[in-house]
């Protein structure tokens, strides 16, 4: 655990949907003892903040808060805030309406103004922070080292769908994003000859999906938190290449070290019913992120075609895998 949980608050995102919720607030309240926690909540549909609230306090399972409190961002975006309460842990609840998709630049644009005023809410005694997606958890060998460091990159896992939820198993590709490289023409057109070669040559991983997160408070407010990639910053990614037909040695350096692991395709039927819902386009995608990134993909209104791509570049990671259970745990249902 950390040496002070009250000086660290995990900062974090929401938009309609909570299913990793319980699993996420216990794993850094239990691992790294951490005792404040901000989520921003975006609600669509009309959903009132009092039911949001209410569904959350039942997760926790602890009593609804009576008040709230109403702000304004920088950018003039209204906020209603309840403190929820659980013995020593404090949870800030922040939600605005939102609209149900969106694009890349849009949610970069308002995850910037949330975090500034975050920055200007939080009490003095938190000195600390981690600023993280609500599918990212963070995993150091010894949390107390994250105490006396100015920052730390961290290499990410994408979780290989499991076949059930809750899990039986959890299984990890060692490229992040896997799917979306394996969408590329390079692997899409040719898998079996391309990925040996790169393995070979020791380049067969890519770490632009990786992170550096910086701690210091002020990081929050200017949104330098994190970025992506970690060539400047104490790491084991690169060690990684190295060892790519050895995955369990991989899954040592890795335990030892610092990794993320992403759970953002979680089971099939998460990518029907919330990927499909939430996103205007796919990871797979390759015009997410461009000037087309607003229109919906051609996956988001036809379901046969999204279930085919969920079974060729999402079902299965061509790229090494290895099995680690360490999140197992705090998933499981309550």
């Amino acid at each position: 655990m950390l040496t002070n949980g009250k000086r660290w608050c995990v900062v974090t995102y929401h938009k309609e949907n909570y299913s990793l919720f319980p699993a996420f607030t216990a794993f850094y309240r239990r691992f790294y003892g951490i005792q404040r926690m901000l989520i921003f909540c975006g609600l669509t549909r009309g959903r009132p903040h009092a039911s949001l609230k209410q569904f959350l306090a039942a997760k926790l399972k602890v009593s609804v808060p009576a008040s709230d409190q109403v702000y304004r961002t920088s950018g003039q975006r209204e906020l209603t805030v309840s403190e929820i309460v659980d013995g020593d842990f404090i949870l800030w609840v922040a939600s605005y309406p939102t609209d149900e998709c969106g694009s890349d630049l849009g949610f970069h644009k308002l995850r910037v103004d949330l975090a500034a005023w975050g920055a200007f809410f939080l009490p003095r005694e938190i000195t600390r922070t981690l600023v993280v997606d609500a599918d990212e958890f963070l995993r150091v060998k010894n949390p107390q080292t994250l105490d006396s460091l100015d920052s730390l990159g961290f290499h990410f896992l994408d979780m290989v769908p499991s076949p059930v939820w809750p899990p039986k198993e959890l299984k990890f590709s060692l490229q992040g994003w896997y799917y979306q490289r394996q969408a590329r023409p390079l692997f899409k057109y040719g898998r079996w000859f391309s990925l040996p070669l790169l393995k070979a040559t020791g380049r067969g991983l890519q770490h632009g999906g990786c992170k550096t997160f910086y701690f210091d408070r002020r990081h929050l407010g200017t949104w330098t938190a994190w970025h992506h990639g970690t060539v400047n910053s104490l790491s084991c990614c690169f060690a990684l290449n190295h060892y790519l037909r050895q995955p369990e040695f991989c899954r040592e350096i890795l335990q030892n070290t610092a990794c993320g692991y992403h759970l953002a395709m979680t089971c099939k039927e998460f990518f029907l019913t919330e990927k499909l819902r939430l996103f205007n386009r796919l990871q797979t995608d390759l015009k997410k992120g461009t000037k087309q990134d607003e229109q919906r993909g051609a996956e988001m209104a036809d379901l046969r075609l999204a279930e085919r791509t969920f079974d060729k570049t999402i079902k299965e990671s061509i790229f090494p895998v290895i099995e680690d259970n360490f999140l197992l745990p705090y998933l499981q249902k309550e």
